[in-house]
This record gives C-alpha cells, sequence and structure tokens, in this order.
C-alpha cells in the first residue's frame, strides 16, 4: 500500500544492503532526504527501518519507460484522465521498484496519444500530480525527426524546463514500409486517432520533409545541450547512422538494432541502452540483438523497462541466476548507470551523499523477486507488510 503521509525514517539497515563494497551487514543513515555520512542527526522520533534478512537495493532509475501510454489509453480511442491514469502508475513503478522514472512522452508526426496536445496534458498532470506521487517522475522526450514543425514547441519545453532527457526517433521508414497494409496502419491511425487515409497522408506529409531534417535536428540538439540536458539516439541501424549521430552530440544510443552499431557506440564512449523486455523474454520481439547476449559482450550499459515496468528488477534477477553478472554489476545498469546517463550524479547507489532512494526486495522465490518496500528520499513510500525498526516496533506505509 503506498502512504498518503510519507514517513520519514532514521535510516535503513538489514544483513543485505547493497553498498559499494558489495552485499553486506550494514545500517544507512538518513539526513533531510540524503544518505548521511554519520554526521548528522535523524528526525526527531524518526524509527529505522530494519530490513531483516531482505535485500535492500538502491532504487531503480528508469531512463526509458512508455507503458503509462496504456493507462491513458488502454484501448484504441479508449482514454482516461492524466491524473487517475498516472496516479496509478506512480503505484506500478514504486511496486516494481522504479523510484526515478523518465516517462517516455513523444511528439511526433503522427499525432494522437503522440501529439502536441496529449504530450500538454502529460506535462499539465505530472505538475499537478507531482505533492502526491510517491516516485520522482521526469520527462524522457521522444522526439521523430521528420516532425521539423515541431522543433520550436520542443525547444519551447526544453527551455521551460519540462524535459529532463530527449531521444531522436525516427519511426518514419517502418511507417512507410506499410503503405499497403492498411490492417497494420490502422493500429497506428487509431493511436494518431484519425481515419486510415489522414494517416497515410501525414506519412507522406512527413516524408516530404526529409530534406528539412539534419538543421532541424541540430537545432534541437543544440537546444538540449545548452540546457543541460542529455541526448539520445533511438534504433540506430547501423553504424553510420550511430557515428552521425555521435557527432551530432548523442552520447546515449538507445536500442541499437545491430550489434555493429552497439559496437561503434562502445568504441566512441557512449552509453548503450537495451530493454529490459528482451533479457526476462529470452530475446528480442522485433528481432534486434539479445540484450543478455549483448551484456555478455560488454556492450549494454543500461536496461529499462521500455513498455514493461516489472521488467528491470525481474532482467537483473535473471542475469544474476544465470551467471552472466555478479548482482552489484548487474544491478548498476538499473540504478547507477542509467542515473549517469541522464546526467543525474545524486542517486544510484547506496553511498553517502546521494538521495536516500532504496528499495526493499524479497527474493526467496527463484525467478520471482517481489519488492515489499519501497523509500524515497529518506521517506517509507510503499509497503506490503509491516516492518519492525530493529526496537520491536512496528511500522507501515
Amino acid at each position: 500500500m503506498n502512504s498518503h503521509a510519507p514517513s520519514p525514517l532514521a535510516g535503513v539497515t538489514g544483513q543485505r544492503i547493497l553498498t559499494p563494497r558489495g552485499v553486506e551487514q550494514a545500517s544507512l543513515r538518513f539526513q533531510g532526504g540524503l544518505i548521511d555520512d554519520g554526521g548528522g542527526s535523524p528526525a526527531r522520533g524518526a524509527p529505522w527501518f530494519d530490513a531483516g534478512q531482505l535485500l535492500v537495493l538502491p532504487g531503480i532509475v528508469d531512463l526509458h519507460g512508455d507503458a503509462f501510454e496504456r493507462a491513458i489509453m488502454p484501448r484504441p480511442s479508449v482514454t482516461f484522465p492524466y491524473d487517475s491514469a498516472l496516479f496509478d502508475v506512480d503505484r506500478q513503478l514504486l511496486a516494481n521498484g522504479i523510484t526515478t522514472e523518465f516517462h517516455g512522452v513523444t511528439l511526433s508526426w503522427e499525432g494522437g496519444l503522440r501529439g502536441e496536445a496529449y504530450a500538454e496534458r502529460m506535462f499539465d498532470a505530472l505538475e499537478r500530480m507531482q505533492p502526491m506521487m510517491g516516485a520522482r517522475h521526469y520527462v524522457h522526450l521522444r522526439f521523430e525527426t521528420h516532425h521539423v514543425g515541431g522543433v520550436e514547441l520542443a525547444q519551447e519545453w526544453i527551455r521551460d524546463g519540462r524535459v529532463r532527457f530527449l531521444a531522436l526517433n525516427d519511426h518514419l521508414p517502418g511507417m512507410a514500409r506499410r503503405l499497403g497494409d492498411e490492417r497494420k496502419l490502422m493500429q497506428y491511425a487509431n493511436r494518431a486517432e484519425c481515419d486510415l487515409d489522414t494517416f497515410q497522408e501525414r506519412i507522406r506529409a512527413a516524408m516530404s520533409a526529409a530534406d528539412s531534417v539534419a538543421d532541424a535536428m541540430r537545432e534541437l540538439t543544440v537546444c538540449a545541450q545548452a540546457a543541460g540536458l542529455k541526448v539520445a539516439s533511438h534504433d540506430d541501424p547501423d553504424a553510420a547512422t550511430r557515428r552521425y549521430y555521435h557527432q551530432l552530440g548523442c552520447g546515449v544510443a538507445e536500442f541499437p538494432l545491430t550489434r555493429e552499431a552497439a559496437c561503434v557506440a562502445r568504441e566512441l564512449g557512449n552509453s548503450v541502452v537495451f530493454g529490459a523486455p528482451n533479457v526476462v523474454r529470452g530475446g528480442s520481439h522485433t528481432g534486434a540483438p539479445s540484450a543478455t547476449e549483448m551484456v555478455q559482450a560488454g556492450l549494454c550499459d543500461i536496461l529499462t523497462s521500455d513498455y514493461y515496468y516489472p521488467a528491470p528488477l525481474a532482467a537483473v534477477m535473471r542475469l544474476v541466476q544465470d551467471g552472466v553478472l555478479p548482482l552489484a554489476q548487474a544491478w548498476n545498469l538499473v540504478s547507477m548507470n542509467p542515473a549517469r546517463a541522464a546526467g543525474l550524479k545524486d542517486r544510484g547507489a547506496l553511498a553517502p551523499g546521494l538521495i536516500a532512494d532504496a528499495i526493499v526486495v524479497d527474493d526467496n522465490v527463484p525467478g520471482l523477486p517481489r519488492v515489499v518496500a519501497a523509500i524515497v528520499g529518506g521517506e517509507l513510500r510503499y509497503a506490503t507488510r509491516v516492518f519492525g525498526d530493529g526496537h520491536g516496533q512496528r511500522m507501515a506505509a
């Protein structure tokens, strides 16, 4: 259950806490929402959280998650208010160990769910709902490169501080290849809230903007960098494309479609992102490289929820269980590494001076890790059971 009045904690103690030294018995003191170095005093009367033998891990930083779209539009043309949808999503995030979420909000020539009006509703709802939510919610703006008419609006959002991460997406080639496939295009048209003929006209209009894309993306990237944002490119199909986006200032390669593109990203010192569902399912649903193989080859720095919030926790535990990586190294894929790729130096590890975001995991059942508590900013925001404070006192969110 979630708390309507978060409970400040003096700290967390347990037998299996993942610190920078590894999993160990430890007690971490909290002060002002941060992990204290021992010099401060906890909030007066605040209890300690005793995790016992449960696993305590840094909160997950999810660099790319667009499952919120299903909360907004669970079926084509069936929409729900953003406030209630985000309230539900917030609880999904905490229940799956995600304490920092970068929502993949798309601004595309498609329109509808991935158009300007829906993005504006998302921004407004996030601002309005933030005091009521337990996790940290940011916007990862997914900008479709051929939507050159939307560049000025995206720049405005960036300058206003509404965006915390930018990715350049180009899904137009795949759409264009389906111009003769009315059944498939109708799915996209429904999401875009228009009829099939209108959607096909939008595809052709986007294709006609090809000559303006390069300059438009340069302007957008410069604006993002001036605002201090990190920038990614999405679905790089080959080495040449990754080199192009690297030169443009995109230091993150998100979901490269070939091993070649991932290798070039590694050579260039870029962060490489794959989807955690890819690991959980044992492969990509689109024919992209196996994320597990990319991890084994040292070609993956970050795993994201992509379209399924339970995936990051499940993927890490599977990598550990299968002997691909030890826990400390595997957990960096969903905590420290995505935080750094997003330019956030204040989280991602349970270390002094960093934000006190932690999750408590029951890993007693192999293959079914369960988040039983989530601590955000030193406050207990979510718990599925009553915990003790180490002194015989009971506490719950």
